[in-house]
């Protein structure tokens, strides 16, 4: 694990221009500015003083525990304020973050613990739905520190760490490697992404400058902070841009609106269940958010209408896709302006890293459809695996994003579907998004999958997995109706739609299509098409 790091931080594929790591503008922004607040959670506000006073009394409590410089600390919360206090001391102390979804469970974590070598980890107490602290210990090569959080009965728990001297700060190099985070598994095998504190603030300073983020914005964080977007949200951006964050444990969109109108709250980011939950609290509540100026959505598929929808309720705020991936997060940021969101409403976002649209290994005519190749000082600088390096770059050190898009007005990115989630149909290849889009513009459907089972005549036929609203039906007739009417070729209609309640999900709201294919071809196998 640490010749991997060493080797990554020595390659450095794309370093970003030095920048001081979060830790140094934590301690000079504390110096200048102590009392400015930097998060708040449920009525509690911690300064910078506060967070970087505690950072090193954390310090000092776990170096007293022998953790040394280049350890790894992993933390397994909700979106609870210490994880941020956990943050400020990997960046302080040389350490490297490995945020973990509280979803995750032994099959998860006994893969991802030993991976990283991790020292230490920070677990909510136990629940009556499961026991953090006895499932790590169960594990085989279980790190030697597990630590609790909001935990009562455990005497060397996070609260009496914090009892500790505090210890002088012993800040890490910029390219050093500051975040292992793993993917969120929904095309298959969670990969370890490891980012250097340089590329992470370069992915909140480029999306700054298209966002026009600064001191006087609060920011709202729905998101987990086990995923790549909720993290960076709640632990970079209000040291980086000076806004406050607002970080929040659960989603509750009536909660929400709330405090976005009592907190002024100017900036949201979240997936599609996100601004659809907005969207019918806001409108329950009568408000149309006037301090939102922007709401950047993204993490899965997000319907045109959506957006539409977005920019018509929240008259203020600039609302657009992003697009982006745990290896280049935020490479399309959203859309700069409110006209131009209005006018590309069916687009993923502004390019803020240098682009190839790719067939095979060559740069298609413009405008045209293409694998996604980006590069830029964000990208993160390998996996923890290196066998997971094979393929993912082209020879020039671009990263293929695994999806596949194309270029509108030189500026906007379009995605058009997984490249590996393209269903292929007597010889034609079929783009699931684009069936998706048009049959959640149907009134009765809440939300649908398309996918493809395995058919020994066709070599895949369509499948369609559909949430109908509550109380509306939904049937082969009335799919075929609205897809003719929509002007869809018939051979991308599917040949099989499955209703259901609901779609299986991530935990920041991407349906799990590896599921729904194995569901899909033993359905096949099992009944014919």
């Amino acid at each position: 694990m640490a010749d991997r790091l060493a080797e990554l931080e020595a390659k450095g594929r794309h370093i970003a221009p030095p920048q001081p790591g979060l830790g140094a503008i934590a301690l000079a922004l504390t110096a200048e500015d102590p009392d400015r607040v930097v998060l708040s959670q449920a009525g509690r506000d911690l300064t910078r003083y506060d967070m970087v006073a505690m950072a090193r009394r954390l310090g000092g409590a776990l170096q007293a525990r022998g953790v040394k410089k280049g350890a790894r600390i992993a933390f397994q919360l909700p979106n609870w304020w210490e994880a941020a206090v956990i943050n400020m001391a990997c960046a302080l102390f040389g350490w490297r973050i490995v945020p973990l979804l509280p979803i995750y469970r032994a099959a998860e974590l006994g893969a991802i613990l030993p991976a990283c070598g991790v020292d230490a980890i920070f677990v909510p107490p136990a629940s009556p739905r499961v026991d953090y602290r006895a499932m790590v210990e169960g594990l085989d090569g279980a790190p030697r520190l597990i630590l609790s959080v909001r935990d009562d009965t455990d005497p060397d728990g996070f609260e009496a760490l914090l009892d500790h001297a505090p210890a002088a700060p012993d800040l890490p190099p910029c390219n050093d490697a500051k975040l292992i985070i793993f993917t969120s598994g929904s095309t298959g095998r969670p990969k370890g992404v490891i980012h250097t504190h340089a590329s992470i603030d370069a992915v909140v300073r480029q999306t700054v400058d298209l966002w026009g983020m600064g001191e006087g914005d609060v920011l709202y964080v729905p998101s987990p902070i086990g995923h790549i977007g909720g993290s960076i949200y709640a632990f970079e951006f209000p040291w980086i841009t000076g806004c406050r964050t607002i970080l929040e444990e659960g989603w509750d969109p009536a909660r929400a609106v709330q405090v976005m109108d009592d907190d002024h709250v100017t900036f949201m980011a979240g997936a599609t269940p996100f601004l659809k939950g907005l969207l019918g609290a806001a409108e329950a509540a009568d408000t149309t958010l006037p301090s939102l100026r922007r709401f950047i959505c993204g993490g899965a598929s997000v319907p045109p209408e959506l957006v539409r929808r977005g920019l018509a309720a929240f008259p203020n705020a600039v609302v657009s896709r992003a697009y982006g991936s745990s290896e280049v997060p935020l490479a399309f940021p959203g859309i700069r302006d409110r006209a131009s969101a209005e006018a590309r409403a069916d687009t993923d976002g502004e390019k803020a890293v240098e682009l190839q649209i790719l067939a095979g290994s060559d740069p298609v005519e413009p405008g045209a459809e293409g694998e996604i190749a980006v590069r830029g000082p964000q990208m993160f600088i390998g996996y923890l695996d290196p066998a997971d390096d094979e393929g993912a770059f082209t020879q020039d050190g671009f990263f293929l994003m695994g999806d596949l898009g194309r270029l509108v007005e030189d500026r906007f990115i379009v995605i058009t579907g997984r490249s590996k989630d393209i269903i292929i149909r007597k010889g034609e290849n079929i783009a699931p998004l684009e069936i998706e889009n048009i049959l959640l513009q149907h009134p009765d459907v809440a939300n649908v999958s398309i996918v493809g089972a395995p058919d020994a005549e066709r070599g895949e036929i369509v499948v369609a997995f559909l949430v109908p609203h509550p109380g509306q039906g939904f049937d082969m007739a009335e799919m075929s109706a609205h897809l003719e009417a929509a002007g869809l070729a018939r051979q991308k209609f599917p040949e099989r739609l499955e209703i259901v309640d609901t779609l299986p999900m991530n935990a920041v709201g991407k349906v799990q299509k590896p599921e729904l294919r194995r569901i899909a071809a033993a359905l096949v196998a099992g009944a014919g098409a």
